[in-house]
């Protein structure tokens, strides 16, 4: 006689869900990843979420030059990266001693903030020395050197006029005639400017005694000893 047995498993039901040995439900974690692994054979998800990583939407090359740099962007729980954030791309060049674009010059384009600088073309006094800096809107760069307008020339070894010449014509016109204190033809003198400073300069140095009723030689005395000008060009030929 052929007896049948029949094997019961108990089951509960807990919250309303069948529950017992032989059976289990995943976690929302366990789905998600299921979900992902899923996605990633198909080619959908494209990282894993939470993790975060370094990011550049810039040109390649650039990143790490002037003031280009690494962003980041994080996974989303979907498995879809998120916005590239807080990473700077090349831009336009300002002066603003700063590599905007990203090409390994500061602030090319325009006179690097801190040089020197002059005024083209002007000479003399008014030739002053400045630096160049940036303006405040970051669009230009200008000399500082303080301007000088030519002025009238003075005996004091500096072109005052700015015309390129130094200390001429810096003695006025009524003042050219001087006398040096000496005697003869040596006394008569003009005024000049030498090394910044007016000077009675002789305008005839001592010759040979000539009967000219003159100081020749400049030694006090008239015609004493006195020659022909023939015998005195022969004396100094």
């Amino acid at each position: 006689m052929l007896v049948l047995v029949s094997v019961w498993v108990a089951v509960g039901f807990v919250g309303g869900v069948a529950s017992g040995s032989g059976m289990g439900c995943a976690n929302s974690d366990q789905v998600l990843e299921k979900k992902l692994r899923h996605a990633q054979l198909e080619g959908g998800a494209a990282c894993t979420p939470k993790v975060a990583e370094a990011c550049y939407e810039g040109p390649k090359g650039t990143v790490g030059r002037g003031a280009c740099k690494n962003g980041e962007r994080t996974c989303s729980e979907e498995g879809v990266w998120g916005e590239c954030s807080g990473h700077v791309a090349p831009g336009a060049e300002a002066c603003n001693q700063a590599d905007d674009d990203c090409d390994g010059i500061v602030d090319n384009g325009f006179e690097r903030d801190g040089a020197l600088c002059f005024f083209k073309g002007a000479q003399g006094a008014c030739r002053t020395q400045g630096k160049w800096h940036c303006g405040a809107d970051g669009k230009s760069s200008a000399c500082d050197a303080p301007v000088v307008r030519p002025s009238t020339e003075s005996c004091n070894t500096i072109d005052d006029d700015c015309d390129g010449a130094t200390d001429e014509d810096s003695i006025a016109s009524d003042q050219l005639t001087c006398s040096t204190g000496k005697s003869g033809v040596c006394g008569p003198g003009t005024n000049k400017c030498v090394n910044g400073k007016a000077r009675c300069v002789q305008e005839v140095q001592p010759g040979a005694e000539i009967c000219n009723k003159l100081d020749d030689d400049c030694d006090g005395r008239v015609d004493n000893d006195c020659v022909s000008e023939s015998a005195a060009r022969k004396q100094s030929g």
